[in-house]
């Protein structure tokens, strides 16, 4: 079944890039192929828009989205004018929680073993980390750091008796993150179009 979903959806972004590939060619001969990450994202939620399970196409995408640590802002805003304020924000804040999870088990089991190092910005924190984590996460959450920094940086710290507090890792990215969903879902909701939203945040 899942299967067929993507084969569905993956039809429709193909269609809509076809469209996408005529328009350029009409608009000008000898522009060099490929495409912006700006008409990636307008071919990508316009699919979302369209097919019936387009919703969960989204919460699976931004969901790996996060997890490899690509910027999340223009999708949550891009969610708020597809899927509305409410809807848009509760997917974008389900999906980017997900993906940060997903990126502490990735770190956890990967990290080490890839020879990955305790970046420098988060270096500070490790003290409170282990003292009271929950705290020192949301802090770590709410400073001016590359979310990827923050995931992987978080998923390395080992904690006494390597019982990693996942818990109050889950806790601080919903909590710290909510405000911002709202935020962005909102500011999609009051675009005029999908092109609105790119042309200013992508």
């Amino acid at each position: 079944m899942l299967e067929g979903v993507a084969d569905s959806m993956a039809s429709v972004i193909l269609r809509n890039a076809t469209s996408f590939g005529e328009t350029d060619d009409a608009a000008g001969a000898g522009s060099e192929p490929g495409i912006s990450k700006a008409a990636f994202l307008i071919l990508v939620f316009e699919a979302f828009r369209a097919h019936p399970a387009g919703y969960v196409g989204f919460l699976f995408f931004l969901t790996f989205w996060t997890t490899l640590a690509m910027p999340v802002t223009p999708l949550e805003i891009c969610a708020g004018c597809v899927f509305g304020p409410y809807w848009g924000t509760a997917g974008s804040l389900f999906a980017k929680t997900m993906g940060c999870t997903c990126a502490l088990f990735v770190g956890r089991y990967m990290g080490e073993s890839q020879g990955w190092k305790m970046p420098q910005a988060m270096e500070q924190y490790l003290g409170l980390l282990k003292t009271r984590p929950f705290q020192a996460m949301c802090a770590v959450r709410v400073a001016p750091i590359p979310q990827g920094v923050k995931n992987y940086g978080l998923s390395l710290v080992r904690f006494p008796n390597g019982k990693y507090p996942v818990k109050e890792y889950i806790w601080a990215c919903f909590i710290v993150g909510a405000p911002y969903s709202v935020m962005w879902g909102l500011t999609g909701h009051g675009a005029s179009s999908l092109v609105d939203v790119v042309s200013k945040y992508a």
